[in-house]
């Protein structure tokens, strides 16, 4: 077998150049797919996301209000328009918080 100095150094340079370069490629592929993992809509999050955002202040009132209080019937009715009509108040409100 008859190593040359010049194939040693040839494949050396060739190692310092393409494995930086191979393992960007890498890193840039990996990011990319990540990115587009997290621009993917998914439509039922959106939509319970809004949802509860929306009934976050009506519920919180409702769970610090006192029994057969003004401020629980107020923060019964704005749950009720939101939801379009009468919830269990417990179940919805532990599911926004």
């Amino acid at each position: 077998m008859n190593l040359s100095i010049e194939n040693l150094v040839r494949s050396g340079v060739v190692l310092a150049v393409g494995l930086p370069l191979t393992l960007s490629m890498g890193s840039l592929t990996s990011t990319i797919s990540k990115s587009l993992e997290k621009s993917t809509i998914d439509p039922t999050a959106d939509a319970s996301n809004v949802l509860k955002a929306e009934l976050t202040k009506p519920c919180v009132l409702w769970g610090f209000s006192k029994n057969e209080s003004k401020l629980e019937r107020e923060a019964k009715n704005q749950i009720d328009e939101i939801m379009g009509g009468e919830v269990s108040y417990p179940d919805l409100c532990n599911w926004v918080l």
